[in-house]
């Protein structure tokens, strides 16, 4: 966060990061537009944060995480079952692109489920020349928003928790 721009930003990216309170605002109004509305620009922006990812561009994938976000990362990863903070996150995501060379991210269904909750089934790609079991999965992303920012997301295997003695919170 704050560190060297990564080649290849878009402008919208570079506005959403410069302007966050217009970025909150503008989410919110799309939350409350008409259902096929919503759900294009949620694609939009899902596409958005899918290619973000792909260039390895985190500050931009959370950019519209709440400061005290909580986050069920993927289980095929290792670490803790929930993080708390958008500042952790980073730290997670950071981490796991620093073992991993590659981290693809490929979306393949968003879907709004209405009050303010967003679905998405996404395949998952990390690889290296360290680790030679590459992990490749699908998860089921959701994804809570209020007052425009993300306050909670949830990623699962299949729609279940996968992770071994994980106490990972479901949304209702």
């Amino acid at each position: 966060m704050g560190e060297r721009e990564p080649a290849g930003r878009p402008a919208v990216d570079r506005l959403e990061l410069a302007v966050p309170a217009l970025t909150r605002l503008v989410t919110r109004a799309v939350l409350a537009a008409p259902g096929p509305v919503r759900i294009a620009v949620l694609r939009s922006a899902f596409d958005r944060a899918r290619d973000a990812f792909n260039r390895g561009d985190l500050e931009v994938v959370f950019a519209a995480f709440a400061a005290d976000v909580e986050y069920i990362p993927p289980p095929p990863l290792s670490g803790p079952a929930l993080i708390r903070g958008k500042v952790e996150v980073m730290r997670y995501w950071t981490g796991v692109f620093e073992h991993y060379e590659t981290n693809r991210i490929e979306n393949l269904e968003v879907v709004e489920s209405g009050g303010g909750v967003a679905r998405r089934t996404a395949r998952l790609r990390h690889g290296s020349s360290r680790d030679p079991e590459a992990l490749d999965y699908a998860i089921v992303q959701t994804t809570r928003f209020d007052r425009g920012e993300v306050v909670r997301q949830e990623n699962l295997v299949d729609g279940r928790e996968r992770r071994p003695g994980s106490s990972g919170e479901r949304l209702p």
